[in-house]
């Protein structure tokens, strides 16, 4: 066995694995458990803010509300009262989801 402990002394173990996400231009890397986490869930439904990978708040779409918001043409109220329409006309109001 000529040669094995030289080969044995000079042995590198293989280097762990690194794990990459990419958020738009931005390539970050995070541990296996990470990468298992956003993976499994899909990559859609995390954000990278503030150095962090956060979980994006997802409403479903039975619970989202319409808003009322200024449009070139919308609803005139009474007195500001969203109950009670005067007419439409520009600079008026209309509800969106958002």
């Amino acid at each position: 066995m000529p040669g094995f402990f030289d080969a044995l002394a000079n042995f590198k173990p293989t280097p762990l694995k690194k794990h990459y996400l990419t958020f738009g231009e931005t390539k970050i890397e995070v541990s296996l458990q990470q990468y298992l986490e956003v993976t499994r869930a899909g990559i859609e439904n995390f954000e990278y803010k503030d150095k962090k990978i956060t979980r994006k708040k997802r409403i479903p779409v039975e619970q989202r509300q319409p808003l009322m918001h200024k449009a070139d043409k919308g609803y005139k109220f009474y007195k500001k009262d969203p109950f009670w329409v005067k007419n439409i006309g520009k600079e008026g109001y209309v509800w969106q989801i958002k």
